[in-house]
């Protein structure tokens, strides 16, 4: 895609100079009392080089701006630059044609074609580049930001019909069934609460199928009920902290983003009585939620619909242009997730 914007550049430098040069030479040619002489096509000649080497200083301009873009007193000196150079250049080609037509026999001059006009001429020229250099820039990033969020769109389609399968994981029925199954067995009361969590999971997905955000209270309700069913599940084995302050709890996260990292966290690492796994849940000052385990991965993990945190980071982007940071030590394994400011 960069390759075809760069050809359209160059043809718009094309064109754009070829323009200019021929209102120069008309202009000459309205404005002059003289028959048509060798001056005419030494004023298009020079006119067209102005043009494009004005066109390759913006194109030199425009890469250097992309490097320094978070640097506004740079960018502002590249534009006061790119004024000062491309008028000392036209006031130099413009010499230098004079002295090319003198050479062939013609000039030129124009009445009145001081070094003040010169300069004059510069600034026009450079201006009018700009413009039109401003301008395609601008339907070029129209066009960028519609594909964006065609792609964005299309890819938070797809993130919702899997966070829909994740939802009703048949591992995680089974998983909870059998959980159901040995409970009833040994404490009935228990597996009453239990069941009843897992009707409040249920009717939880059913109710977010459309919604793309809820607030970090309403995630962290049906948080509460899916940390019982783990325990249920492990025992002692699991231990999940969860301190999050309450001045966050009317923000804003993608619905069952922490229960798919929690779920994650029980996939993928060992959770047995020698090797107990400790998840911590917590916020911060920079409205953030840190979702971290000790680090003891299984051999072998089971199937999985390959949701998780590429979901997560999907939504994220099609909602808040925001992102989700990894951090994995030695020891521990942290998702870090934003939360969404209320409109």
């Amino acid at each position: 895609m960069n390759k075809t914007i760069s050809k359209y550049r160059l043809l718009i430098a094309l064109l754009s100079s070829i323009s200019i040069s021929i209102i120069g030479m008309l202009n000459m040619i309205i404005q002059s009392k003289d028959s048509f002489g060798i001056r005419f096509y030494v004023v298009i000649i020079v006119i067209f080089i102005l043009c494009i080497i004005d066109w390759f200083l913006l194109f030199g301009v425009d890469y250097i701006k992309k490097v320094y873009q978070s640097n506004k007193k740079i960018i502002s000196l590249l534009a006061i630059g790119y004024l000062v150079i491309g008028v000392f250049i036209t006031f130099w080609v413009i010499h230098a044609g004079n002295s090319f037509a003198t050479w062939l026999g013609g000039d030129v001059h124009i009445q009145g074609n001081y070094v003040y006009r010169r300069i004059f001429s510069g600034i026009v020229l450079c201006i009018v580049i700009y413009m039109t250099n401003y301008t395609f820039t601008l339907f070029e990033e129209r066009e960028r930001i519609m594909l964006e969020n065609e792609r964005l769109l299309r890819e938070n389609l797809q993130a919702k019909f899997e966070t829909l399968r994740q939802q009703v994981n048949p591992h995680f029925l089974f998983n909870s069934l059998s959980t159901l199954k040995t409970m009833m067995r040994s404490n009935v009361d228990k597996a009453e609460e239990y069941l009843l969590r897992l009707s409040d999971v249920f009717r939880y997905s059913l109710q977010v199928n459309d919604i793309e955000k809820v607030t970090l209270k309403e995630e962290l309700d049906i948080l509460e009920a899916y940390c019982f069913m783990l325990k249920g599940r492990f025992g002692e084995n699991l231990s999940i902290d969860i301190q999050i302050d309450q001045s966050h709890f009317s923000m804003y996260i993608p619905p069952f983003s922490l229960q798919i990292i929690v779920e994650n966290c029980v996939k993928h690492n060992i959770v047995s009585k020698d090797k107990p796994l400790f998840i911590k849940i917590f916020s911060n000052q920079a409205k953030q939620i840190t979702i971290s385990n000790n680090l003891q991965p299984k051999n072998s993990v089971e199937t999985s619909s390959r949701v998780g945190l590429a979901n997560i980071e999907k939504r994220y982007q099609y909602l808040s242009g925001q992102h989700i940071e990894i951090i994995e030590t030695p020891e521990t394994f942290n998702v870090i997730i934003p939360l969404i400011e209320a409109k």
